[in-house]
Formats: structure tokens, C-alpha cells, sequence
């Protein structure tokens, strides 16, 4: 084959559907992308990242330099025959040469090493050879690929193919951005170097410990994660960045004032903007203003939220976009593009309008926003070290992160937690976390990085109460009928350590109440129809009851500004209870002499299950002195310090879980893939799928949906708008309770499931008869 066919071929990096059929972009253009969004980037943030690089004692500009080399090379690899059918349509094949014996293609991003040519930097001394070596592990690993190939199938794919590209008319403008190029004569000649190097290469990857005090490992991960973020955004076209917000505090002033009763910023709040460059570790009572402390600190840089629950976080998301505006915050979860199609078509009509949502879905993936409010999950289990982890620790060079509610995550998940925070201030990064129970564990890890920070001093905590609490000997069954009685005066609160328990109050209730006046009852738990879910949050979440009740599960315990009455609760572990007490009398003064508090100690649903039994106990020892008296926010201090007393925990099951899964993270555990990695953060197995009697009862309207979404003229708003209407059938379920089957696939394109499981409109999913285990949502 002549190598002048090679030259006049146009070389794609992307294809993008559309309307009008398929688009396609160069490598070129996609390169020039890459290259404009790190130009916004360092323009946006070089300030912090100067900074950062100063503490680390990083070169900044050659951090730069390398990084521009990288976007060059990453993609030239896709310079290949293989690649270059396989990215056109069937229709247009043709045009690309095809070459005798090459079957299998070769990953584009260990090819693209094959085209650098860095020697004269390296004798120059602009470079040294462990720069290069960073270099091209940035540029292998842009993708998580296998390389099975043998060196004589590698080399025939160089000289054979790759190499005829080199003269190529599209490549040339970016050839021409590099020091130095290989002609193809030495590109032939390296083939059998360049495969030695990238086995090197791979035995470095699986090699590495990611030790953190190393600053060349420091300098490879910020390397390698800004190039997979640039590579991201541009290929979802999208900026990298998005202008930042020069000044928090500025903005909630203006916000605050605008509602009308503020006052002014509390003296813990002020006192924020000074320690914005330090670590902290916030206690604070529920209800303080722990947020705005948090936002405070935050002051001028990029900022991550996490927070544990989907509930908690779409409250959260809608109190800081109203605040800064909805195209600086974005919302990042599991189930996030549909919340936000939801909230979007309450506001929008148009489809026209109804486009910015992929952009807002698309930046908050990438993390583009000044704001990103999302699950734990999406940052700390790149302590797991998932393929491309170092996309989520480049961030630290100028992002700040807030942790609020830790205390709602189990052992092994506050392992992960404290040790990709480890890593993160090894990296310069600055994170806060907050929380009215703070876990000693946290201060025995983290203590010695951080600033140990009360919202109010001791003396102040001491004058401080909102609650009374009565300690009872009974099972929360036995109390129906006082609930009900408080009911009809009171806006009142249930709270159940499990859905099963839950389920049966309500029932309870309900048959109590027949033939009686009408008091509003709410169930809320995770095991509804995603529909009846998301009605339920929003009438819990309103505070616009009067008197009612509301029984719900730890759903509510997190960072959610919901204020009632009086509060009926099993016993459970000291930070939950304290949770759960920080959604009475949330921001009123309690005057009251009676109790406000009732906390059921018979036989409490999930001990040794959802919660550990030694913990427990701890927990209803320390709070019987407190039968028929207030507690003051001080007590509550010294509940969760008396609870959570490593000395006193060491041979418990809570330690030695934490114990655990820290010393496997020590020893360098590494998580095959991102999505493992989540499950192992979660700790909780679940499955989403539409019950079978549900189905049968909606076929008609399912099955109509579903053809409508599997066919090929729908555009992408109303394909994502039928994909919500048919989630609104759906329900989360944890994988346990089919172990003996009953789960069939009904569309596997759309992963949706059929799960043989009874379901109550009234309660919710129910468990198969023969489950005996318990668990929290």
C-alpha cells in the first residue's frame, strides 16, 4: 500500500450523535480543546495552584509544560487504522486503509507513546528523565486498557500502520507544537523499545504504593489527574473550570439579609474567614450554623459538600444554589440527572430550555462548577486507588472540600474518609468537617493536621438546651397511643433504627386511628416508589404540617432543616439519638417543663445489626441520669465522648471494623474499578427494580414507555422524560433480600428489573418472609 493514502486522511478523536446524524471532531480540534481549557484553568485558579505547588515544592511551570505535552501526545495514538473504522460510520469505513494481519486494535493510548521524541529536552536540561517517565505514565494511563499484545503483534502494528501516519496533513499542525518530532524510520525503529516501555511502564503502575510524602508520586498524580479531567470535559464539551466566586461570605450576607432576619454573622461564623487556610474540625450543635461556618471558610476557592444521604444532599443543593445561583453549584449522586430533569420541568416547559440541563449534568460530573454538592462516594474512595483515581485527588491543588455528618457513615466508610483526607492535606489540600457529634476516632487520626473548633465554648454549651428527655421501659409499640394523643396537639416526630419497625408503627397508627378524627400520618422511608418517595421528602421537608405524625427512619437524622415538636425514638447509638434530637425545637427556645424527648429503650429494632450492641449500651447508661431533666448541649458533648471512648471500644466490633479496613488501606488496597470501590464505601448491596404486582398493574403504560425509549426518533429530553415517568415505578431494594432468586430481567439495555417482592401502597416494600437480617434504610 502506497503511504500517500495515509497523508490526505482526516484523523477523528470523537464522534458525537446528533439530530442530523453523526459529527465528528479531529484530533486536532479535540486537542486544541484540551489545550484552551487548561489556558481557562490556570487563568481561573493560578493564584491557589502557585500556591499549592510553593508548599509542595513542585515546579508550577514545569507542571505546565509537562501538561502541555501530555494533551499533545494523549490522543495521537488514535493516528491508527483500527481506531480510525471503528469511530466512522459503517458507511464511511472505506475511507481508511485497511492492513493484512492486524485484527485486534491496539488501545490508542499506549501508541501515542510511540510518537515522543523528548531526548534534546532531557540534554538540554529543560527535562529530566524522571519527568519523562512521569510523562508518559500520564499518557499510558489516560485510560484504563488492557494490553495483551505481543511484542511482534505490537511492532507489526507500528510498522505496519502507525507509522504511515506520521506525515499525515491534520496531525501536522500538532506535530508542529512539540520540541521535536520522530520521522517514521525511527518510529519503526523504536517499535520494540517503546513496547518494552510501556511494559516497564505497566509494572510501575502496578507497582506504585502511592506514597504521598514522595514528591515526585505527588507531582505524577496531579500530572495525570488534570490531563484526565481536561480530556473529560472537552471530549463532554464543557469547560474544565467555570469562573470561581470571588467571595462566600459576601454572598450569604446578601442572601441572609434578603430573608430579613438576619442579624449578622455569629462570632464562630466571622471567625471562618481567618482559619480558611487551616483544616478544621467544627463541633457544633444541630442547628447552630454549621453551614454557614462551612461556607465562610470556604471563602474565595473551589468548594466540595459531601454530606451522606440523596435526601440531604438535594436539600442542601437548593439551599446553596439559592444563595450563589444555579449555574455555580452543581449536584452530583447516583440519581442526580433525574432529580434535576424533576426540578428542571417544574420551572422549565420548553424542551429548548430544558437542553442547560445536560450542561448542568455534564459540569457537576466533571466537577467544573465553583460548587459541587455531592455523596461521599464520588471522592473518598479514590483512597482506593480505582483506575484514574487521580482525577478526583488533582482537585486538591485549589479545592477545598467540607465533610458535614460524618458521624452517619458506617466504620469501614470513616476508614476511607480519614485516609483519602490523609492523603488530601498531603497533597494541599484543605478540608472541613463538621458535625454536633464529632467521633474521637476523627480526632485521634486527624487531630494533629487540624484546628479543633467549638461553635461555642464550654461555658456557653452548658447554658444551652432545647430538649427534656423522658427514658422509657417500653418497645415503641407500646406507645401508640400517646404518639396519637400528642398528635392531634403536635407537629411529632417517630423515628425507627429499621424499615420493618417503621412499617409496623405506622400500621399500628393507622388501625388505631379508624373511626377517629383525622390526623395527617407520613411514613417515610427508602423502600417507596421513587414517585411516592420524592412527594413524601417534600411534604417532611416543608414543615408545613400543623399536627401530624411522621415516622420515619435514620433518613432524617442527616442535615436536614426540618423542626418539630416532640420526638419518639428507639434507643439507638449516642450520635443518632443526637441527630435525631437536633430536628426538635431546631431553632426555637423550648420553655416547656415537660419532656420533648422520649426515648424507647424495650427491645429496639437493629441492635447488633444497624447499630453495635456495646455502643448502645454505653449509650443508655450515660442517658439515664438524664430521665425527666433537660440536657444540655454540653451533656450531649460528653454523651458522644463517653460513647465513643477508644479505650473503653478497643475490643469492640466497631473498632476492630475501622481497625481493619484502615490497616488494609495502609497496606495499599486498590479497587479494580471505580464503581467497586463505591459498593465497598456504601457497604450496602442494593438493587433498583419495579415490584411485579406494580408492573402487572401498570403493564399497559410500562410497556408503551419502554418501546418509546428503545426507539430510534425520540431525541434525548424526551427519552430522559420517559425514562423519569417509568422510575417513579421503581424501588431500591437491598440485594439480600433475594438471595433465594426472584429478581428477572425485564429490559437489560435499560437495566430494568422485575423484583418478586409484595408491595403496600401504605407501607412500602416488604421484605420476603424469610429475611431475618435488619438494616438502616
Amino acid at each position: 500500500m502506497k503511504i500517500d493514502i495515509y497523508k490526505d486522511i482526516e484523523l477523528y478523536a470523537k464522534r458525537f450523535k446528533s439530530n442530523k446524524g453523526n459529527k465528528y471532531q479531529t484530533i486536532y480540534q479535540h486537542t486544541m480543546d484540551l489545550l484552551n481549557n487548561m489556558e481557562k484553568l490556570f487563568e481561573e485558579y493560578n493564584e491557589e495552584i502557585e500556591e499549592s505547588c510553593i508548599k509542595l515544592q513542585i515546579n508550577y511551570q514545569k507542571l505546565k509544560y509537562l501538561l502541555k505535552l501530555a494533551i499533545i501526545y494523549h490522543d495521537l495514538g488514535k493516528a491508527n487504522s483500527k481506531f480510525q473504522q471503528k469511530i466512522r460510520d459503517k458507511t464511511r469505513v472505506k475511507e481508511v486503509p485497511q492492513v493484512k494481519g492486524l485484527s485486534k486494535e491496539v488501545p490508542h493510548n499506549f501508541i501515542s507513546i510511540a510518537f515522543v521524541d523528548l531526548e534534546d529536552e532531557i540534554t538540554a536540561g529543560n527535562i529530566t528523565v524522571e519527568d519523562l517517565e512521569n510523562l508518559l505514565f500520564a499518557i499510558a494511563f489516560s485510560h484504563d486498557r488492557d494490553f495483551d499484545f505481543n511484542c511482534q503483534y505490537f511492532e507489526k502494528y507500528i510498522c505496519e500502520d502507525v507509522s504511515k501516519y506520521i506525515e499525515n496533513k491534520t496531525l501536522k499542525p500538532l506535530l508542529e507544537l512539540l520540541p521535536s518530532v520522530l520521522d517514521r524510520d525511527l518510529i519503526i525503529n523504536n517499535s520494540n523499545y517503546t513496547y518494552r516501555v510501556i511494559n516497564q511502564l505497566r509494572e510501575l503502575m502496578l507497582k506504585d504504593s502511592y506514597n504521598f510524602s514522595n514528591k515526585n508520586t505527588i507531582f505524577r498524580t496531579f500530572l495525570k489527574g488534570l490531563l484526565h479531567r481536561l480530556d473529560h470535559s472537552s471530549s463532554a464539551g464543557i469547560s474544565t473550570e467555570e469562573p470561581k466566586i470571588k467571595n462566600f461570605p459576601e454572598k450569604v450576607e446578601v442572601y441572609l439579609k434578603s430573608k430579613g432576619s438576619f442579624s449578622g454573622f455569629k462570632d464562630f461564623q466571622k471567625k471562618a474567614v481567618e482559619l480558611s487556610g487551616r483544616n478544621i474540625i467544627l463541633f457544633a450543635p444541630t442547628g447552630s450554623g454549621k453551614t454557614e461556618f462551612g461556607i465562610n471558610w470556604a471563602f474565595k476557592s473551589k468548594l466540595i459538600y459531601t454530606l451522606p444521604i440523596r435526601v440531604s444532599i438535594n436539600a442542601m443543593y437548593e439551599r446553596l444554589a439559592k444563595i450563589f445561583g444555579e449555574d455555580k453549584v452543581g449536584i452530583l449522586h447516583s440519581d442526580s440527572m433525574i432529580y434535576l430533569l424533576e426540578r428542571y420541568m417544574e420551572i422549565y416547559r420548553e424542551n429548548q430550555e430544558l437542553e442547560t440541563l445536560f450542561d448542568s449534568v455534564d459540569l457537576a460530573k466533571n466537577m467544573s462548577l465553583p460548587i459541587i454538592v455531592t455523596t461521599g462516594d464520588q471522592i473518598f474512595t479514590s483512597a482506593l486507588k480505582w483506575p484514574g483515581f487521580e482525577k478526583i485527588y488533582s482537585l486538591f491543588l485549589y479545592t477545598k472540600i467540607i465533610i458535614d455528618e460524618p458521624q452517619s457513615y458506617s466504620p469501614e466508610s470513616l476508614a476511607i474518609i480519614i485516609k483519602a483526607l490523609q492523603e488530601i492535606i498531603s497533597l494541599n489540600g484543605k478540608f472541613c468537617l463538621m458535625s454536633a457529634t464529632v467521633n474521637p476516632l476523627i480526632l485521634k487520626y486527624l487531630g494533629n493536621y487540624a484546628d479543633y473548633i467549638q461553635a461555642y465554648s464550654d461555658e456557653e454549651l452548658k447554658k444551652k438546651y432545647s430538649h427534656i428527655i423522658k427514658i422509657r421501659q417500653l418497645s415503641i409499640l407500646d406507645c401508640i397511643d400517646e404518639i396519637i394523643e400528642c398528635g392531634r396537639r403536635k407537629n411529632v416526630l417517630v423515628i425507627c433504627n429499621t424499615v420493618k419497625r417503621a412499617q409496623e408503627v405506622y400500621k399500628v397508627i393507622h388501625e388505631n386511628l379508624r373511626g377517629f378524627e383525622k390526623i395527617h400520618v407520613e411514613l417515610l422511608h427508602s423502600r417507596f416508589l421513587e414517585g411516592q418517595k420524592t412527594q413524601k421528602e417534600k411534604i417532611i421537608i416543608s414543615n408545613q404540617m400543623r399536627n401530624g405524625i411522621v415516622i420515619s427512619t435514620q433518613l432524617v437524622e442527616a442535615s436536614l432543616d426540618i423542626d418539630y415538636d416532640i420526638l419518639f425514638t428507639e434507643l439507638a447509638s449516642a450520635d443518632s439519638l443526637l441527630q435525631r434530637m437536633g430536628r426538635i425545637y431546631r431553632k426555637r427556645q423550648y420553655e416547656e417543663a415537660v419532656p420533648n424527648v422520649i426515648i424507647l429503650t424495650k427491645e429496639p429494632s437493629g441492635i447488633g445489626k444497624v447499630y453495635q450492641k456495646e455502643i448502645v449500651e454505653r449509650t443508655e447508661t450515660f442517658l439515664k441520669k438524664f430521665h425527666e431533666n433537660k440536657i444540655t448541649e454540653y451533656d450531649k458533648k460528653e454523651l458522644n465522648e463517653y460513647v465513643y471512648d477508644i479505650d473503653a471500644l478497643s475490643a469492640t466490633n466497631f473498632i476492630n471494623k475501622f481497625n481493619k479496613a484502615y490497616e488494609i488501606l495502609k497496606l495499599g488496597f486498590r479497587s479494580e474499578k471505580k464503581i467497586e470501590a463505591q459498593k465497598i464505601f456504601r457497604d450496602v448491596v442494593t438493587i433498583s427494580g419495579i415490584p411485579r404486582e406494580v408492573f402487572n398493574k401498570n403493564i399497559d403504560e410500562i410497556e408503551e414507555i419502554v418501546d418509546k425509549i428503545n426507539s430510534k426518533d425520540l431525541n434525548s429530553i424526551e427519552k430522559l422524560k420517559l425514562i423519569s415517568h417509568i422510575r417513579k415505578y421503581t424501588v431500591t431494594a437491598p440485594l439480600y433480600f433475594f438471595e433465594k432468586g426472584g429478581i428477572s430481567c425485564y429490559d437489560k439495555k435499560l437495566g430494568l428489573y422485575l423484583l418478586d417482592c409484595e408491595y403496600d401502597e401504605q407501607l412500602g416494600l416488604k421484605p420476603p418472609k424469610d429475611i431475618e437480617k435488619s438494616d438502616i434504610w
